[in-house]
C-alpha cells in the first residue's frame, strides 16, 4: 500500500511538473509576443502580418519545446531513463542538447521568437512600416510608394507557404523592391469594425491603394477551392475585381 501511494505521489508530482513546464513555455511564448507588439506596433495601427516563413517558424517554436517535454516526461512516468529514450533518437537528441546547453538554447529560442515577430509588416492610416530583425525600428513607406498589387487564390496542392496552397487567398504588394504578403493579418483590437468584420481591413486597404492609381494584377481563379464561409469568399472576390 505504501509503495502504491509512493508511486501515485511520484506520478502526481511529475504530472504537476510537466504542466508547470507547459505553462512556463506558453507564458514566455505569449509574453514575448505581447512585449513585441507593444514595442513594435504604433497605437494607431490597422493590422499587421508576419513574414510567411516566420509564421511557420513560430508554430515550431511553440510546438517543439512542448512535444519534447511531453515525450521526456512520458518516458519518466514509465520509469525510463535517458538511455532508453534513444529509441526516440530525435527527441532524445533535442532533450540532451537542451539539458547540456539549456541557457544558450533558451537565449537562442527567445532570439528566434523575437526575430519572427520582428519580420512584421504593419499598416497604419498613413503609412506602411516594414520591420526586420536587423532593423527592428522598421522602415516607413507611404501608400503611394507601393508599386504593384497582386491578389488571388493559391494554386498549389502542396506548398511550403500556407498562402500558396490551393484555395487560400493572398494579397501582396510590392514595396521597396520587395513583396509583402497579407493572408491572415492580425487587426488592432481597438478598431471595432475590424473585429466585427473579418478581412474588412484588407478590403479597405485595397481600395485606398487602387484609388491612388497603383496597378493591380488579380485573378479569382481557384476561388471554388476556398474553404472559408461564403461571406469571406465574396469579400476576396470583391477585392480582386475592384
Amino acid at each position: 500500500m505504501i509503495k502504491i501511494l509512493g508511486r501515485l505521489l511520484k506520478f502526481i508530482f511529475k504530472a504537476v511538473l510537466f504542466l508547470f513546464l507547459i505553462v512556463v513555455i506558453l507564458a514566455v511564448f505569449f509574453g514575448v509576443i505581447a512585449f513585441s507588439e507593444k514595442a513594435l506596433l504604433p497605437r494607431d495601427y490597422y493590422f499587421y502580418q508576419l513574414h510567411p516563413i516566420a509564421e511557420n517558424a513560430m508554430i515550431y517554436l511553440l510546438v517543439v519545446p512542448i512535444v519534447t517535454c511531453f515525450g521526456v516526461m512520458y518516458g519518466r512516468f514509465r520509469g525510463r531513463g535517458d538511455e532508453s529514450l534513444k529509441e526516440m533518437y530525435e527527441l532524445f537528441f533535442v532533450w540532451r542538447l537542451f539539458y547540456k546547453g539549456r541557457l544558450i538554447l533558451v537565449v537562442l529560442w527567445l532570439f528566434c521568437l523575437y526575430s519572427c515577430f520582428a519580420s512584421a509588416t504593419v499598416v497604419t492610416e498613413e503609412k506602411i512600416i516594414c520591420h526586420s530583425p536587423l532593423h527592428p525600428s522598421g522602415t516607413s513607406y507611404s501608400y503611394s510608394d507601393v508599386t504593384q498589387i497582386h491578389a488571388g487564390f493559391g494554386q498549389k496542392r502542396f506548398a511550403l507557404l500556407e498562402y500558396q496552397e490551393k484555395g487560400n487567398f493572398y494579397y501582396q504588394i510590392e514595396l521597396g523592391g520587395k513583396k509583402k504578403t497579407f493572408s491572415t493579418p492580425s487587426v488592432n483590437g481597438d478598431i471595432e469594425r475590424y473585429m466585427d468584420e473579418t478581412y474588412l481591413e484588407l478590403e479597405d486597404f485595397d481600395r485606398r491603394l487602387v484609388l491612388l492609381g497603383i496597378p493591380k494584377q488579380a485573378s479569382d481563379e481557384g476561388w471554388e477551392a476556398c474553404g472559408l464561409d461564403s461571406e469571406y469568399v465574396e469579400r476576396f472576390r470583391r477585392i480582386i475585381s475592384y
